[in-house]
């Protein structure tokens, strides 16, 4: 498949171009923002991302605040069993070791967020090795990053775990389709290959972890 540098159609021998560039090519044209601060509008992006919104996708992956706002939400996400468990603590009466739990909080805090950059980082060469995609590492990387908003479904009292995993799924499989120009059976196909193998890691690792065979 081959895609014009005009209308930004796809084709593959011949093409009949109209000569009027698509949204996309129009919004692709557009300079990123610069740094600035502005969370509420981030945080209303995130939550398009989440619904599937094509367009912020695209937006936050050509925007490098998207890199920054990710953080926060992963920073926060990553800390909400932390406040669950202070608060439960903090009802049963014991004393709290603020250490302990900063310690452990940033140990796992930095482990989310390097295991995140390997993941796009692998992600991201699969789909250009298999499905021919055209984005950039960056790019996906931003997208992704201002997607980690879907870690606070671990809110929910129901299954929350299960959706924030569903949630990553999902959100991979819709950088892919946009950002990468996968199709989006093959996005998800992907993605859902993606998570169901970190998931059978994770499973190893907390119930087996490095122990030689025996």
């Amino acid at each position: 498949m081959r895609k014009c540098a005009v209308c930004g159609l796809e084709y593959g021998f011949t093409h009949a171009c109209s000569g009027i560039p698509s949204r996309e090519m129009l919004e692709e044209s557009v300079p990123p923002p610069g740094l600035r601060f502005a969370p509420l509008h981030y945080f209303d992006e995130a939550v398009k991302m989440l619904t599937w919104d094509d367009a912020a996708v695209r937006r936050a992956s050509r925007d490098n605040n998207s890199l920054l706002y990710g953080l926060f939400f992963l920073a926060v996400g990553v800390g909400i069993p932390f406040g669950a468990e202070i608060a439960r603590t903090v009802q049963l009466g014991y004393p709290i070791s603020w250490k302990i739990f900063g310690i452990r909080y940033a140990e796992n805090f930095t482990y989310t967020l390097v295991w995140s950059l390997l993941v796009v980082g692998f992600s991201h060469g699969l789909a250009k090795l298999f499905f021919e995609g055209h984005g950039t590492y960056l790019g996906v990387l931003r997208a992704f990053s201002l997607g980690q908003l879907c870690r606070w479904l671990i809110l929910s009292p129901i299954a929350g775990s299960l959706l924030v995993r569903a949630g990553l799924v999902a959100l991979l499989m819709v950088v892919f389709e946009e950002v990468d120009g996968i199709d989006r059976m093959k996005a998800f196909c992907l993605s859902a290959a993606i998570g169901i193998g970190l998931w059978a890691i994770t499973y190893w690792y907390t119930t087996t972890g490095l122990a030689p065979l025996p």
